[in-house]
């Protein structure tokens, strides 16, 4: 098994690389208006030309790190660094891209050194939070900052701290989904996805014993796929605030009876034989995709990715719309909302505490002007994202893909929660042994008491609880 760091780098990298082909397969093209096809250098700079409105306000050089993407997605983002400085002048804006696997190495040693970029790629949540706690990390705005208005409400909190806003959304959001066979439904006589639990397990049983092997598939070597149904039970049975403590580093949070029950229910889809044989073994890809495709699996539980990936490995299959897309169940008798969602509410740039008071005005005057427009929605609807601007969701009625991408838009802007992955979460301190004993857990190897006693302890070392 690779090491938990890889493990969530890998997952990252998957994304990024899946998204670079739905652009190649689907024939897009980046909008026109300054987002055009530029330099694919792994570094450019930019200089201004055009005066600025006020020309009283400070004047800087700042850079900016960001996670690199051969293609599009750094196209676009030299684009709006070039645009920006030709409409402000005396501001230079460096954009500087980093292979995804030396990225977090790289921002340590530069924050630990005092010398960090003006403004960084982040995912939010746990490592963000160290790097607050530390003084690194500056916040953007507070949370009732006009321009946080204009994206949806579950896209910030994996940024909010103490009411203040420490990252600006800058890619697509990437909520979870079970993605299923409609034909393999119907060839089992199973009209609808189930929307409870039990009907869930029911529908399983009929699967196998009608001789469908692997109602589920599923590829968990790395870890992170087993995860997502351990947040979603977690959610659906006892609610957002189970998972608020145990972030919060609660003493013994782990301990809470919806953490065990998720377990149990973990369990009780192995032992029914919901996953295909060898699902430990396997790593998200082309391979656990054929079996949904091919019609060896009847679903799977994936984010919005796995559309784009699906497309890659079967255009057909994807553009007849035999694939269906499906809410998680709902378990009977659980606190959860039916509507709350897990995943990845989206990709940020967050702002270095330690570089001068001009390059943080820049740096803010950068974000709001670039990344928070109609324009910059339209331009991630170009690329294939659901954007977490308000108001975007009409730009997806002729998007491609647009079956999937608008009932998506539709549950991040009507969720009451949005739960950021609990790996990026928690951070690799404690990520790593949460990969580990979830994986003993869906391998039968480990109880869901082994596995609680073993995160508390975790927690302890980490932190010492509070």
């Amino acid at each position: 098994m690779s090491t938990p760091h890889q493990i969530t780098v890998g997952w990252r990298y998957r994304k990024l690389r899946i998204f670079s082909v739905v652009l190649a397969i689907s024939g897009v093209s980046l909008m026109a208006s300054g987002i055009a096809s530029a330099s694919q250098s792994q570094s450019a700079k930019h200089g201004g030309h055009h005066a600025k409105s006020a020309k009283s306000a400070p004047t800087a050089s700042i850079s900016v790190w960001f996670v690199s993407n051969p293609g599009p997605v750094n196209n676009y983002m030299t684009s709006l660094a070039n645009k920006f400085d030709a409409t402000h002048h005396g501001d230079r804006v460096s954009v500087n891209f980093i292979a995804n696997t030396p990225f977090k190495q790289k921002l340590l040693t530069a924050m630990s050194a005092n010398k960090p970029p003006t403004l960084f790629f982040s995912w939010g949540g746990g490592v963000l939070q160290q790097y607050i706690n530390a003084g690194d990390a500056a916040p953007i705005g507070s949370a009732s900052a006009a321009w946080t208005k204009r994206f949806l409400p579950s896209s910030l909190g994996a940024v909010t701290f103490n009411k203040q806003v420490y990252g600006v959304p800058i890619q697509g959001t990437q909520p979870v989904f079970f993605y299923y066979n409609k034909k393999v439904f119907k060839k089992y006589h199973i009209n609808v996805f189930p929307k409870t639990w039990p009907q869930l397990l029911s529908d399983i049983a009929k699967f196998k014993k009608e001789g469908l092997a692997s109602p589920i598939e599923m590829g968990n070597l790395s870890g992170w796929e087993g995860l997502m149904y351990l947040e979603y039970l977690t959610d659906r049975i006892g609610g957002p605030q189970v998972f608020e403590a145990i972030q919060s580093h609660k003493r013994n949070s782990w301990s809470n009876p919806a953490i065990k029950s998720a377990l149990v229910d973990i369990q009780s889809l192995v032992r029914a034989g919901a996953f295909q044989k060898g699902f430990d073994a396997v790593d998200f890809g082309s391979e656990t995709d054929a079996l949904l495709y091919t019609g060896r699996a009847a679903m799977t539980l994936m984010g919005n990715w796995e559309v784009s990936s699906l497309l890659g490995e079967d255009k057909s299959f994807v553009n007849s719309n035999t694939l269906g897309q499906a809410a998680f169940p709902v378990i009977p008798g659980g606190k959860g909302n039916s509507a709350d969602l897990e995943g990845n509410t989206s990709d940020y740039l967050a702002m270095a505490n330690h570089v001068s008071a001009a390059q943080k005005y820049v740096a803010r005057l950068f974000l709001e002007d670039e990344f928070t427009t109609q324009q910059f929605a339209k331009t991630e609807v170009a690329s294939g994202q659901v954007p977490v601007i308000k108001g975007s969701g009409s730009y997806l009625k002729h998007a491609n893909l647009h079956q999937y991408l608008i009932p998506t838009y539709n549950a991040v802007s009507s969720a009451p929660h949005f739960q950021y992955s609990w790996d990026q979460s928690l951070g690799s301190q404690l990520s790593a042994p949460l990969y580990l004993d979830l994986s003993k857990v869906f391998e039968l190897s480990e109880t869901p008491a082994q596995f609680i006693q073993a995160m508390n302890r975790a927690m302890t070392s980490v932190s010492g609880g509070l």
